[in-house]
């Protein structure tokens, strides 16, 4: 295996985001699943082209290791006062770093963007998650039961600076 290389979504990556999604485990999607239970072509194909048509709505990064995808982490709704951060990575490459890897590098663009705070929502019982948020700034302030039935914190960074 190479080391996984960080780079944007780019045109021509629909079916290998659609391939890294639909391979998720049951337990990852438990817990990711921006998209729904199960990725469609036109889907992937709308979020690529967010990424690459100039309207700036999408920042979704990958890590890609021998010519596919095995992470992918984004921010969305960047034309809102809540900017959402996203990360996931195939169940084989957990505990590697490459969660962090993206998740450094996306926190760095938001920055650079000048977002003064980015949100996400994660399920209560995903600890491991929890912790690699903590480690980047995030800090609960709330929870809520999601249309699935499942708890939920709603988390939030300041990256701007200002507290």
């Amino acid at each position: 295996m190479t080391p996984p290389t960080l780079r944007r979504l780019a045109p021509g990556d629909e079916g290998a985001l659609m391939a890294f999604y639909n391979q998720l485990s049951a337990a990852s999607k438990r817990t990711f699943r921006p998209i729904g239970p199960v990725a469609l072509p036109e889907v992937c194909a709308g979020i690529v082209a967010a990424n690459t048509d100039g309207v700036g709505m999408k920042y979704d990064l990958v890590a890609i290791t021998d010519e596919r995808i095995i992470g992918w982490s984004w921010l969305w709704k960047l034309d809102t006062d809540e900017p959402l951060f996203g990360l996931a990575v195939v169940d084989a490459f957990h505990g590697q770093g490459i969660g962090t890897m993206l998740m450094t590098r996306v926190m760095q663009t938001a920055r650079e963007m000048g977002l003064p705070t980015v949100y996400l929502t994660v399920v209560t019982d995903n600890t491991v998650a929890q912790r690699l948020y903590e480690k980047q700034g995030f800090v609960k302030y709330d929870e809520f039961v999601g249309e699935d039935g499942l708890l939920y914190f709603k988390m939030r960074a300041t990256v701007d600076g200002k507290r």
